[in-house]
């Protein structure tokens, strides 16, 4: 069984040495490691590491979903597992992927822990929580860095979405749920979130975060429920208020009173 390895990295080299470590680490070795820059700076690995990974050069901050698909076209894995360049891997990550994977399943959702201080503890975990309704509201558990999914299945589902700023992870399995893709959730298999990390401009910018979740929930509001698309608006209109558009606070306050008083 052939997987590959994709991961994404944008100006973060440090973290990105972490990352390939925690890859070459594995009691299963995947069958390549292909790194897509689309960062400012050059990629420079250390010359012990440099011979085993291939290294794409994309253009400047294009986004982790156009990095990932960018990926995804030069591999030679039949299965595709990714990593963002601040997260890691538990050393039997792969190992337990590929024995739920020779099981029948297209698709794995891993367990999510966070490090924070040096300190590894629980985060999130999907394990009976993968439903429409739950990625639909919230986030179960679902990253970038804890999907593997069969490359076959993955291209048949257009791979991550280039157009949404955020939830392009929970796209990709919500559309697999919809296509009736076998998808298994390993509790006690362990992704490394790092939640101390400098963050990106993403989740600390909450015009990003109100763009984010509006196109997600534009691409989903035929399958949502009037009560999860009001949801979703709530936290749009929230995060617009907490960009400087005060006007957002009476949109905000009246869904908000709605659902206070069950009427969504």
């Amino acid at each position: 069984m052939k997987i590959s390895c994709i991961i994404p990295t944008c100006d973060r080299p440090k973290f990105l040495i972490e990352a390939i470590n925690s890859v070459l680490a594995q009691t299963k070795e995947p069958e390549e490691i292909i790194i897509v820059n689309n960062g400012a700076n050059k990629v420079v690995l250390p010359s012990e590491l440099s011979p085993k990974i291939i290294v794409i050069n994309e253009k400047q901050y294009i986004g982790a979903a156009a990095a990932r698909n960018s990926g995804v076209k030069v591999t030679q894995g039949d299965y595709l597992a990714f990593l963002d360049d601040d997260d890691l891997w538990g050393r039997e990550y792969l190992e337990k992927v590929e024995e739920a994977l020779k099981g029948g399943s297209e698709c794995i959702i891993s367990r999510l822990d966070k490090i924070e201080d040096g300190i590894i503890s629980k985060h999130k975990n999907a394990y009976q929580k993968l439903s429409l309704n739950k990625l639909f509201v919230s986030n179960p558990g679902v990253t970038g860095s804890n999907i593997v999914i069969k490359k076959s299945v993955f291209l048949e589902l257009g791979g991550f979405d280039e157009k949404l700023l955020t939830s392009e992870d929970k796209s990709l399995v919500v559309e697999a749920i919809i296509k009736k893709i076998k998808i298994k959730v390993l509790p006690d298999n362990q992704t490394i979130f790092r939640s101390d990390r400098k963050r990106d401009g993403l989740g600390d910018n909450p015009n990003k975060m109100a763009e984010g979740i509006y196109r997600f929930t534009l691409k989903y509001k035929n399958l949502m429920t009037r009560r999860e698309r009001f949801s979703n608006w709530l936290k749009i209109y929230k995060y617009r208020f907490r960009a400087g558009k005060k006007i957002a606070l009476i949109p905000f306050l009246f869904l908000y009173l709605f659902k206070k008083l069950k009427l969504i």
